[in-house]
């Protein structure tokens, strides 16, 4: 039986426990990995990161008390390095660039089989990138000059987008600031910028459009 003295190290996040329990399970049958935690929400990954400093980050998209989106920025806010892999029942192609423009190395359907699972990681690992072809056409297209690919969330710089998703769910301005650690002033011209960006006059306005783009949690 092969030993694999230098393990990938991982960090597992899904707020869906018999999910995050199935990823880990999966795992588990490759030796090269090892789960050194376990996460239920996006705050509970950037604490992580920061401890944990995992060689590879698996996670969800949806997740409560922070939106993936915003976790990402976050985690590559501490660690600029950080290898991301989203795992997600998402397979629109707005979320695929969105994703690639926050940071993400990776992006694989929660319904892809274990090999596949083992394979993304390893290639993110070594410093590659794994996305759907599609996403990968998509890209190519978007930087040859063909097709311009334009998405609600690719509209927004990334400090945007966090305020986007803090908006959409309900938090004031003043709470934006706080937990972006911004001054007020800031966060509302974020704000104002955001609802211009995406030709909305208010906050109601902007959570419509959320919804209608499937983008609520």
């Amino acid at each position: 039986m092969t030993t694999y003295e230098n393990k990938i190290r991982l960090v597992v996040a899904d707020d869906h426990t018999l999910v995050r329990q199935g990823i880990v399970q999966m795992l588990s049958q490759h030796p090269e990995f090892d789960v050194i935690c376990e996460c239920e929400d996006g705050l509970a990954l950037v604490q992580a990161v920061v401890k944990h400093s995992p060689d590879v980050i698996l996670m969800d998209i949806s997740m409560p008390k922070m939106n993936g989106l915003v976790a990402i920025d976050r985690v590559i806010q501490q660690r600029s390095d950080a290898k991301v892999l989203v795992l997600t029942m998402h397979d629109e192609i707005e979320y695929m660039v969105a994703l690639h423009r926050a940071g993400a190395r990776g992006y694989l359907l929660k319904e892809s089989s274990t090999d596949q699972l083992a394979t993304a990681i390893k290639a993110i690992h070594k410093g590659r990138t794994y996305f759907p072809d599609v996403l990968e056409k998509s890209l190519e297209r978007t930087a040859s000059g063909k097709q311009k690919t334009f998405s609600l969330l690719g509209a927004l710089t990334r400090r945007e987008r966090e305020v986007f998703f803090l908006v959409v769910q309900g938090h004031t301005t003043k709470d934006i600031a706080g937990l972006l650690d911004l001054s007020h002033k800031t966060a509302e011209n974020h704000r104002g910028r955001v609802l211009a960006k995406l030709n909305v006059a208010n906050t109601a306005e902007l959570i419509r459009l959320a919804a209608r783009e499937g983008l609520l949690e």
